[in-house]
């Protein structure tokens, strides 16, 4: 449980709305870092590696070279800075050990348009002549560097917000029940579908946040608990 929270408050943190473009890379740790693979036919390789969160794929450097890991339905577990990972449905998942049961998270990032930087801050729908964007995954974000100048080539600064489009797997009862929505759950547990839904609107959550999300599993779990 410790694990959870703190990897919860890590992940809250991390992203806030970023002067980016959409389709670049979202990692989800900070740098990359040696882990171990473990795969099913027994072999194990040690490699400093990464996770795209936004294109669902590992990266990792063979030498100076990053390359693309593929076939992930061969890796039996994979361990990166102390978080542990399995591959489900095809999903690259991270395994969190609550106090109702396991769950399986697929960190799934996207970019929301939230339109342009106008005058005095304001968000605007039209085009601002400003800065470039800057690619996420090798440039560093800070207020005093938002992004470069190119002459003339002005581009428009616009606002895209990082938004959790995870799937997660939720244990109940000996069986696994992949979620994106809560409308998932209500399909995944019709007769405790009322009683949820009460939870959900009555607590203001949804699964779109990490935080709401895991209270919503904590609390579909304990109806089956008790």
């Amino acid at each position: 449980m410790k694990r959870l929270i703190i990897t919860l408050t890590l992940l809250c943190l991390s992203f806030p709305a970023l002067l980016a473009q959409p389709g670049k890379r979202y990692y989800l740790f900070p740098e990359f870092s040696v882990g171990q693979i473990d795969f099913f036919n027994g072999s194990k390789v040690s490699v400093k590696m990464n996770f795209d969160a936004a294109g669902q794929k590992i990266y990792y450097y063979d030498g100076e070279t990053l390359m693309e890991m593929t076939n992930l339905p061969a890796i039996r577990t994979l361990q990166l800075c102390d978080r542990v990972f399995v591959v489900k449905n095809g999903l690259l998942c991270e395994v969190f050990d609550t106090e109702s049961g396991p769950v399986l998270v697929n960190w799934n990032f996207k970019n929301v348009n939230r339109g342009s930087k106008g005058a005095m801050g304001l968000t605007t729908q039209g085009k601002v002549e400003v800065l470039t964007s800057f690619d996420f995954g090798h440039t560093t974000y800070t207020p005093s560097n938002m992004g470069k100048l190119e002459g003339n080539n002005y581009h428009a600064m616009e606002i895209w917000e990082q938004k959790n489009d995870n799937t997660s797997f939720i244990s109940v009862e000996g069986s696994q029940y992949e979620v994106k929505r809560l409308k998932d759950l209500y399909a995944a547990f019709p007769d405790k579908a009322a009683e949820i839904k009460a939870f959900a609107k009555e607590n203001h959550l949804t699964l779109t946040k990490v935080e709401d999300a895991f209270r919503m599993f904590e609390y579909v779990q304990s109806l089956y608990s008790e």
